[in-house]
């Protein structure tokens, strides 16, 4: 074989390597939130996720949606591929090596790690993508002040993994809710200010004592 074939054999060889991965890329099914629906006044299926829960969605005009108290959302996009998810995490880090536990998307580092794990296996890049947080607020104008904390972790771990936030509402004392359209990377929040939504906190709340009484114990028990 000559070189100029040799070579030809090569490029042949990479364009096919190339190829696959790209079809194996595409052909990645999309991560739906549990409940799903057919909402008239946004004219689409929104994809609602609760504490723990994640959604990552391809071209698509599906939109995710959740509502937070101390909790954080962050909702990452891939302006090329338009590919793009929400997470939803209590609290900030999970303590520990229990490995039972490992993928628990209640905590910060397991969400965001997730998260950001199947958008590059979609094929997104890491320097491409555009982060938006939401959420970290006292609601219940408790010492724990947890939403300061995550808020925290959030801003160390975006710092670690080389990234930037282009757009954060995070803190204050109303709780909110938010809307993301994963295929153009576009999201809405609005704060929640009726009495009826203090249930949001006082559900967080409930939630991560729960969790901490299951570190504790030793046993894990999902919800």
């Amino acid at each position: 074989m000559t070189a100029v074939s040799n070579l030809k054999t090569k490029a042949r060889r990479k364009e096919y390597a190339n190829s696959a991965e790209r079809r194996q890329r595409n052909n990645l099914a999309d991560i739906p939130a549990g409940t799903s629906y057919y909402d008239v006044k946004f004219g689409t299926m929104v994809h609602k996720i609760n504490e723990g829960g994640f959604c990552v969605l391809s071209r698509t005009d599906h939109l995710i949606m959740t509502t937070l108290g101390s909790c954080i959302s962050v909702c990452m996009f891939d302006p090329v591929l338009k590919v793009g998810g929400m997470n939803h995490f209590l609290l900030p880090q999970e303590h520990g090596n229990d490995p039972v536990n490992s993928f628990n998307l209640r905590y910060g580092n397991n969400a965001m790690e997730t998260l950001l794990n199947e958008i590059l296996k979609r094929g997104g890049q890491k320097s491409r993508l555009v982060l938006k947080a939401f959420g970290a607020g006292n609601v219940l104008n408790i010492s724990a002040n947890i939403g300061a904390k995550n808020q925290a972790f959030l801003t160390q771990y975006i710092a670690d993994e080389g990234m930037t936030l282009d757009i954060c509402d995070l803190g204050g004392k109303l709780p909110r809710g938010v809307i993301f359209y994963p295929a153009t990377g576009k999201a809405f929040v609005k704060l929640l200010h009726r009495s009826s939504d203090g249930k949001i906190g006082r559900q967080e709340e409930k939630f991560r004592q729960k969790i901490e009484k299951q570190h504790v114990s030793g046993a894990i028990e999902l919800f």
